[in-house]
């Protein structure tokens, strides 16, 4: 009743309209007059006579729960088919042609037996966030009821808005209409239909989730599903628990920048999604993280530089196309550019075909006027945010190229720094002369130490980096003494026993001023190590003067790396490459201004041994190495010319 009146048939039809348009119960009784406890009375079935028949009359009427393919109209196999009548036909959306092509791509890792990880990197106002967070996941829905799916962010409270925005298109009855500066523009349409009449009700009428922050679909016959985890779910970094596995997981824009201002906050972003984040994969699933580049160290590089283990002899490698293939790689990586200069030809028409045909990613909302200002202004920015480079190459210490080979930009055709078949604390067979084996250390006050060890060769000029670490320690994991048992222990002493076993045991540390007196030489115990193993301790002294000086600052290290005389290691399959990307990560990111990189603790270790390397010799006399047993010299021998 209201005001005293019978509620007639035609005012719940209008109430009806309004719940199946996705307005809430509240909202729907109050627009139509009626009270809550009324409207909740007839979706019940149990309020007055004249709503029971109308409420029976609704559900006889309603969609079937689930439309099979062979029964969908052409248009909605034809939209069942291809996303980009799908955006169009539901969602009045058109797409590009990147979205069509990353499409595709997960298509084809999802068919994958194997757990599959993808980082897809795109400009901002590409229209990343709502292809990947409304437009695939329904694709992915209508073709597969059964999905469980996770829509993640940096917050859980975007992250459900983005679920919420999910659940309503489910629950639209009216097409959605575009708005008039997007028509104008020739960006949107009208949508022509509804997902809910093209392909049946997704509001389950058995008793199942259906909220903002998770809901399950109707499945064929109003199955229900309870058991299993929901249809889609949301979670945030701020989530807390992050509970269930899933066969999708979607992350949206995971780096704030805002929140990722310090070195800890970053490791615990890393350590986290390493820990939880991808710990949520099913078996055969496939987990999508997107986003623009934030900075030459965000969580998109740090995911793009993990490798795992593969055997060449798996049988599930001869079902994936060859262009999925990792070598040692864990994530696979589709970038994508605002403007892409090998295919520019100064026609930068907003009416222009986009890329691949074009050079512009997206001409109608990133225009050439737009970009341009942007890359003039803030070149740096542009090189990352738009461009999905590291950084930008003009302005870094160390370009990519020199280190991987090829032909830079100025013509010139570099030899790269690699060596593909070396090992950490291995060199190569029949090196010319002495070599000087230099470890060097930056701790921080944040305790972040950064470690390397470097053979140095004087008759070549080659530098060898035998190992990098990067790690949070304080002074007893440098070194200490263990006084039970009387050993030393520490990173300091387990190198020099491993440079030791291959027979060129370490003959300097080469440590930051201020942290080798706070930690180092206030220790007895490190006075009687170094006597012992004969290694001596260089203090570096770092200043605004000399850090900054063009000739013996740390752009004494770019010619090094231009003309290949630094050498890395990067044997496939072990822990060299992903040891040595710690340095390679930094010093292509590295630039004077402060920009790029976050962190510079691998740039400042290497710069510590260049500065101090005109003042390093070899010790005199006839010791080259220490005595060893005839099996080990034969494990690790090195041949010297």
């Amino acid at each position: 009743m209201t005001s005293g009146r019978a509620i007639d048939e035609a005012t719940w039809f209008r109430y009806q309209d309004l719940r199946d348009g996705g307005m809430s119960m509240y909202g729907a009784a109050k627009k139509i007059g009626v009270s809550y406890r009324a409207a909740s009375d007839f979706e019940k079935g149990i309020g007055s006579a004249v709503g029971r028949a109308a409420k029976k009359a609704f559900d006889q009427a309603r969609t079937p729960a689930v439309i099979p393919y062979d029964d969908l109209c052409p248009e909605a196999k034809e939209a069942y088919d291809d996303i980009e009548v799908f955006a169009r036909r539901y969602f009045g959306l058109i797409l590009m042609p990147w979205q069509v092509e990353a499409t595709s791509r997960i298509m084809e890792l999802q068919a994958s037996p194997q757990e599959e990880y993808v980082v897809i990197n795109a400009p901002p106002g590409s229209g990343k966030s709502t292809f990947f967070t409304r437009i695939l996941p329904a694709w992915a829905t209508v073709r597969d009821r059964t999905i469980r799916g996770m829509i993640g962010s940096h917050t859980n409270r975007l992250a459900e808005w983005y679920t919420r925005r999910l659940k309503g298109e489910f629950e639209r009855s009216i097409p959605v209409m575009a708005e008039a500066k997007d028509l104008k523009l020739g960006l949107a349409l009208d949508a022509e239909v509804t997902l809910l009449g093209d392909y049946g009700r997704f509001k389950p009428d058995v008793k199942e989730v259906w909220r903002g922050d998770q809901f399950t679909v109707a499945q064929e016959g109003d199955i229900p599903v309870s058991e299993k985890e929901p249809t889609w779910t949301c979670f945030g970094v701020d989530s807390g628990f992050l509970g269930g596995r899933f066969d999708l997981i979607i992350w949206d824009d995971l780096y704030d920048p805002r929140k990722m201002r310090t070195a800890e906050a970053r490791e615990d972003l890393k350590r986290w999604w390493d820990e939880v984040a991808e710990t949520r994969l099913e078996p055969g699933g496939l987990l999508v993280l997107q986003g623009q580049r934030m900075a030459g160290d965000d969580i998109y590089r740090y995911a793009l530089d993990k490798h795992v283990t593969v055997d060449e002899d798996e049988d599930w490698e001869a079902d994936v196309p060859e262009e999925l293939k990792l070598d040692g790689r864990r994530y696979h990586h589709l970038a994508y550019k605002a403007h892409y200069e090998d295919r520019c030809e100064k026609k930068h028409r907003l009416d222009g075909d986009p890329w691949p045909v074009g050079c512009l990613l997206y001409p109608r909302r990133l225009n050439w006027k737009q970009l341009s200002h942007v890359k003039s202004q803030t070149p740096d920015r542009y090189a990352v945010l738009y461009q999905q480079d590291d950084a930008d190459p003009a302005s870094v210490l160390v370009d990519p190229v020199w280190i991987s080979g090829g032909t830079g930009v100025d013509g010139v055709e570099h030899q790269g720094c690699w060596d593909a078949d070396r090992d950490l604390w291995e060199l190569p067979k029949n090196l010319p002369g002495d070599v000087i084996i230099v470890a060097t250390a930056d701790p921080s006050p944040s305790k972040f130490w950064a470690l390397q060890v470097w053979a140095y060769v004087p008759e070549s000029g080659f530098r060898y980096l035998l190992e990098s670490y990067r790690q949070k320690m304080d002074a007893p994991a440098f070194l200490d003494w263990n006084q039970e048992e009387g050993v030393f222990t520490g990173i300091a002493e387990e190198w020099w026993q491993l440079s030791a076993d291959m027979g060129r045991p370490i003959q300097y540390w080469i440590v930051e001023a201020n942290a080798a007196q706070k930690f180092i030489l206030q220790y007895d115990h490190f006075r009687r190590w170094s006597a012992k193993r004969a290694v001596n301790l260089i203090p570096h002294y770092t200043h605004s003067r000399n850090k900054g000086d063009p000739d013996y600052g740390v752009q004494m290290l770019a010619p090094l790396y231009r003309h290949g005389r630094v050498r890395l290691p990067g044997k496939q399959r072990t822990d060299a490459r992903p040891h040595a990307l710690l340095l390679v990560n930094e010093v292509t990111k590295w630039s004077p201004d402060g920009h790029g990189s976050a962190t510079d603790d691998c740039v400042m270790a290497q710069w510590f041994l260049e500065h101090n390397l005109p003042n390093i010799g070899l010790p005199r006399g006839n010791v080259t190495s220490l005595w060893r047993p005839s099996w080990i010299k034969e494990a690790n021998k090195v041949e010297v010319a």
